[in-house]
This record gives structure tokens, C-alpha cells and sequence, in this order.
């Protein structure tokens, strides 16, 4: 079994998660029987035991099974047993507990697109956010976005053939050199994001990031 889902898997320990008072311990014990065999792969079973919102997290050969600790309008705090992450909107606005000291804070402006609908998004719309990379020691890096819209596609979740629209966001950060292409698969009828490919890091491959069950930073985007 791979490392990042034996840690990861073993979500939000109420003792010492923030917002975990909806985590029962039932929830606890579904994600410990799914790290601890004898499958290393999140099923549908495991998702359909939890009683809030998830999502899966891919990282090269490791999968993770996060669970939302609180959300408030489109932000959304996750966490696993040493990782955790933010989203708004779907996408990741800081994580910790990443490998390789990859760990980002890279917030959103007022103008960007991830805090209106995407379904609206403009054809090469571009922003400059201001990235924190704090185990490197680094801040403020300007990290440049552009957006294009890509092919409506069908996506499989838990076994479901969905189709999506794709959102290709092309970033780059010239103070360290570093260019990739992230991509969103957004929801036409409700405008949330329910899969990605995003690149966080040069050190690290990119997180492939599903979300598995309803979740309240999706939902708040609805119009």
C-alpha cells in the first residue's frame, strides 16, 4: 500500500482537526478499514459510508481520501491525518503536509475568475496571483494565469460516466522558472468543479483531485 493513502486515508482525527465535530466515528472507521486492506483503492462503498463531503487526491502511484472539515461561501478546508488542503472553488489555495516541501499559499484577488461562475469564464482572461512557497523560504512570487476553454468531455466518478466541461489554465511563475498547464472539469448545470490536474509546485507531480461526494464549497457557486 502506497504511503500518501496510508496517511492520507486515515482522515480528520477529532481530537485535533478543526471543524471535525460532524466526523463520527463511523466515518473514522470506514477510512481506517479503507487504508488498512486488504485494497489500497478508494471504493464507492467507502464513499457512500461518509457522512460529509470528500474528495480523492492522486499523487503519482498514491491516492488519498480527504474529507471537508468546515467551509464557509466557496472555501472549503480538507484534511487527511498529516495533510491538509483548501480549495476555493475547486481550486488550491494552500496545502500542508505536502511531500518534497511543496506546500503553497497562493490566495485569490478579488478579481479572480475562481470567486464567480466558471461557466461565464472569457476566453484568455488572464490574472496575476502572489504565491507563498514558505519551506522554501520564498514569498510573493507573481504567479500568471491565463484561461481557455477546452472540449466538453466525459469524465468517470465512482463509476459514473459525467460530462463536463473542460477549463485549461495555463500558469507560470518566471521567478523560479516554472510553467504548467493546470485543468478544470466544471459541472454545465450547476458551474462546480468536480475534477483537476493541478500543478501546485515544481517539485512535485501534479495532484489529480475528484470530488467524490457533494460539498458545500461546490454547492455555493450554484446560481
Amino acid at each position: 500500500m502506497n504511503n500518501l493513502l496510508r496517511m492520507g486515508a486515515l482522515t480528520l482525527i477529532c481530537s485535533s482537526a478543526v471543524g471535525c465535530n460532524s466526523m463520527t466515528a463511523n466515518a473514522y472507521d470506514t477510512l481506517r478499514i479503507a487504508v488498512q486492506g486488504p485494497e489500497s483503492q478508494v471504493s464507492t462503498g467507502t464513499i457512500n459510508r461518509l457522512g460529509q463531503p470528500a474528495l480523492v487526491v492522486q499523487l503519482g502511484q498514491s491516492e488519498a481520501l480527504m474529507v471537508q472539515a468546515s467551509a464557509s461561501s466557496s472555501r472549503a478546508e480538507w484534511h487527511g491525518s498529516h495533510q491538509m488542503m483548501v480549495t476555493r472553488q475547486g481550486r488550491v489555495v494552500q496545502t500542508a503536509g505536502m511531500p518534497e516541501a511543496s506546500d503553497v499559499i497562493a490566495p485569490l484577488l478579488e478579481d479572480d475568475p475562481f470567486l464567480g461562475d466558471l461557466r461565464a469564464l472569457a476566453e484568455r482572461t488572464e490574472v496575476t496571483r502572489l504565491v507563498d512557497m514558505p519551506k522554501l523560504y520564498l514569498s510573493a512570487l507573481p504567479q500568471h494565469a491565463r484561461y481557455t476553454r477546452g472540449p466538453v468531455q466525459e469524465r468517470e466518478i465512482m463509476g459514473e460516466l459525467i460530462t463536463l466541461q473542460r477549463i485549461d489554465e495555463r500558469i507560470s511563475i518566471p521567478a523560479i522558472s516554472f510553467s504548467a498547464t493546470n485543468q478544470y472539469w466544471v459541472d454545465p448545470a450547476t458551474g462546480a468543479v468536480l475534477a483537476s490536474v493541478q500543478h501546485i509546485s515544481p517539485e512535485l507531480a501534479p495532484l489529480v483531485i475528484t470530488h467524490v461526494k457533494p460539498n458545500t464549497d461546490q454547492a455555493a457557486m450554484q446560481p
